[in-house]
């Protein structure tokens, strides 16, 4: 049985949680009192089923859900940066004009309250009441096995919030009465946090992947998947040490590797090693992918398989509206087509991914192939006869829009889907953590101690598979690396956060920037987000302090 199934049969009251923000004054109020008694989680498999909310949860903070424009909230994340801004011109609130972004701004609050309303408080409670006299485990492994699930997701939650909001509220313990004095803790001491339940649950994750997928588990935490987040962590703590040790722990382990043969499931429309890790479910294990390291579940349309949305919506979200383009006699140039997916244009890669990043060296390189980004695009409306069939001029000055209704397509959010008129999204899996960031992550340590021979060692692993020319040394730079993320991890990195982490955002959100408006309005304090204003009223009992700047 597939973990998204497993999430639909939790029975407990966990969905209560709503009553965090609806039925309180404080957004950071945590469980109330009586949500559960201590004999309601008894055992190993009643904490499971409780823990099993959390991989609802993670999905549904990184991958949804939707503003009431229909906007994918993860993309908050990603637009706003060197790598991709909004692409529907009449939202110019969407990190495009940063006049207009202020602590009433609907992604504001999203994180903010996906984590303090979700992710952390389940968190804190499964740990507190594991550790109850009440709990019945079979041994110690048992129990520190259900903890470190609990602590991977609420580090993950607490990671996330450092990147976007800077010093945040910790909170570790689960909370009975309400509360409205929060205060800020420094960065310094939430990563540090993050750091020790991360290396909890790398010591009691389970080692073997290939256990958990033979068990129907694909979706489940492994040691793995804590090295993973942890070598991340340890770099933004200026650890390089800890993450070449925590990255070389999955590299080294035999149970992963890049996959450079194709396996799974076909794409009809042609594929390479690089495309035919994101096709439909091959990036799941039972696929025969030993690269991914965490993936997310989604059943389309199946309560509890999916956001409240019903989709995860990558395929909805980054491609233009090509459906209403008008060709260059005025007449309207294409419409829509199964093969070509229903996007909207919510998300527009900017120049420096599309063009910038695909010089000489990477002339050959798989991820800028054919198969991985659509470039050509043809007139596709019958009705008009004139252009019907004939290849679209992307620098003909009579196309009125290359921002928003056609651009270059990144591909791999291709799947399948129904028909137009019926499913417009594929029903898909999605990789969290790959293999290959781990080996960017352990080039990145390298590059922190000055080992630019280890690597550039590193990185061209990644870009041999994709038949890409090897890097030197001495061109290794922190520039480079952001480079050859991007092309490795476009959408599947909240880049957002990596800059941060690196405190490059300003600088290269400035640079690369699409629009105008956005080069006049971008200042270093929108790094961070602000405090969400609602957080803040609430907090009645203490300053919680606003972001300088807004």
């Amino acid at each position: 049985m597939k973990l998204r199934y497993q999430i639909n049969l939790i029975a407990l009251a966990l969905t209560c949680s709503c009553l965090i923000g609806a039925c309180k004054k404080s957004i950071l109020n945590e469980v109330p009192e009586d949500f559960y008694s201590p004999d309601n989680l008894k055992d190993a498999a009643t904490f499971q089923t409780a823990t099993n909310t959390l991989y609802a949860d993670l999905r549904n903070f990184t991958m949804g859900n939707t503003s009431s424009l229909g906007f994918w909230m993860r993309d908050y994340l990603r637009i706003g940066t060197d790598v991709a801004f909004a692409g529907v011109k009449s939202r110019p609130f969407q990190l495009v004009d940063f006049s207009l972004f202020n602590p009433q701004h609907e992604a504001v609050s999203y994180y903010w309250n996906t984590a303090y309303q979700g992710m952390v408080p389940r968190a804190n409670l499964i740990i507190k009441r594991a550790n109850l006299p009440q709990a019945i485990w079979a041994n110690q492994a048992e129990k520190n096995s259900i903890i470190a699930q609990a602590r991977f997701f609420r580090a993950y939650a607490y990671n996330t919030l450092v990147g976007v909001y800077g010093d945040v509220p910790l909170i570790t313990e689960e909370i009975q009465k309400p509360r409205y004095d929060f205060t800020r803790t420094p960065i310094a001491v939430v990563l540090d946090t993050i750091r020790r339940d991360l290396e909890f649950a790398s010591q009691w994750l389970p080692k073997d992947p290939d256990a958990i997928s033979s068990a129907g588990l694909d979706g489940r935490l492994t040691s793995a998947a804590a090295d993973h987040l942890l070598t991340d962590v340890y770099l933004h703590l200026n650890m390089p040490d800890s993450a070449i040790s925590s990255a070389t722990r999955i590299i080294a382990s035999g149970k992963y590797n890049l996959m450079t043969t194709l396996f799974g499931d076909a794409n009809p429309r042609g594929r390479d090693v690089y495309s035919n890790l994101f096709w439909e479910d091959n990036p799941n294990r039972r696929k025969g992918n030993r690269e991914s390291i965490l993936v997310l579940q989604f059943k389309n349309n199946v309560s509890g398989g999916a956001p409240s949305v019903g989709h995860h919506g990558l395929s909805r979200s980054w491609g233009p509206s090509y459906f209403n383009l008008i060709a260059p006699n005025g007449k309207k140039g294409m419409v829509l087509q199964d093969s070509l997916m229903r996007p909207s244009a919510f998300v527009r890669p900017t120049n420096y991914y599309f063009y910038n990043i695909w010089g000489a060296a990477n002339g050959n390189d798989m991820r800028n192939s054919v198969l991985n980004i659509k470039r050509d695009w043809y007139y596709n409306d019958p009705a008009n006869t004139e252009y019907f069939g004939k290849k679209v001029d992307m620098k003909d000055p009579r196309l009125i829009d290359t921002i928003e209704f056609l651009y270059p397509q990144i591909r791999k959010v291709e799947g399948i889907i129904t028909s137009i008129g019926q499913s417009t999204m594929p029903d898909k899996d999605w990789a969290l953590f790959r293999l290959s960031e781990t080996y960017l992550y352990r080039a990145e340590a390298y590059l922190q101690k000055g080992d630019l021979a280890s690597a550039a060692k590193d990185i061209n692993v990644v870009r041999a598979r994709v038949n890409a020319l090897p890097v030197k040394p001495a061109d290794v730079t922190i520039e480079y690396i952001l480079d050859e993320r991007a092309r490795e991890l476009i959408i599947e990195e909240p880049r957002r956060l990596t800059l941060n982490r690196l405190g490059l955002w300003y600088e290269r959100t400035l640079k690369y920037a699409l629009f105008d408006v956005t080069k006049q309005t971008v200042k270093p304090f929108h790094k961070y987000f602000p405090i969400p204003q609602s957080a803040i009223d609430a907090n009645s009992g203490a300053v919680l302090k606003q972001n300088p700047g807004y």
